[in-house]
């Protein structure tokens, strides 16, 4: 950051940093709970298909199912630490920040990247196609089998697939604004 802003700023922002430093410690959780609460909001309205299984299905069971989805995100956590940590050692900031494991942000030679597509492009990656994949078998786990799995990706996609779109719509919006 030095080399970028002024000292001033730099240290300016490094005392707010030792001031609010618990915040991120509350603010975090808080999100992840926003987070899985939108997506199993998203992933109820399986039930107005009105499908053999579903019925008895219960909004717990369906947090309980985005809960153990999320552990996808910590795996990428994980990767992205080994990968800065033993492979990738000579990194800056700005690839710290934006760099997600396995996305396709992380081909910007080969994809022209503006400030508002790199959300998006950050979202198409292996662990977001997993996530999807725990989604979808835990419809299929929870409507007791009755129906396929091909079904419950679709219902997936459906449901969460058209929330995340409005989501990364909304956040590319904010982007492209904040630009102009």
């Amino acid at each position: 950051m030095s080399k970028d802003y002024p000292n001033e700023l730099v240290q300016n922002y490094m005392e707010s940093q030792k001031k609010w430093w618990w915040v991120s410690y509350v603010v975090t959780p808080l999100l992840i709970g926003i987070k899985v609460l939108l997506v199993a909001f998203c992933l109820n309205f399986i039930k107005l298909f009105d499908l053999p299984g579903l019925e008895k299905v219960k909004f717990s069971n369906i947090i309980t199912l985005v809960l153990i989805a999320e552990s996808v995100f910590i795996i990428a956590g994980f990767y992205k630490f080994v990968n800065f940590y033993w492979i990738d050692t000579d990194y800056t900031l700005e690839n710290l920040q934006t760099y997600y494991p396995i996305s396709l942000l992380n081909m910007k030679e080969y994809i022209s990247t503006e400030k508002w597509l790199a959300y998006p492009l950050q979202l198409v990656n292996l662990f977001e196609l997993f996530y999807w994949g725990i989604l979808a078998w835990g419809i299929w786990e929870l409507s007791d089998n009755k129906i396929s799995f091909p079904k419950s990706l679709g219902l997936t996609t459906i449901t969460y697939g058209v929330g995340l779109l409005f989501w990364v719509g909304v956040v590319s919006f904010f982007i492209l604004n904040a630009q102009y």
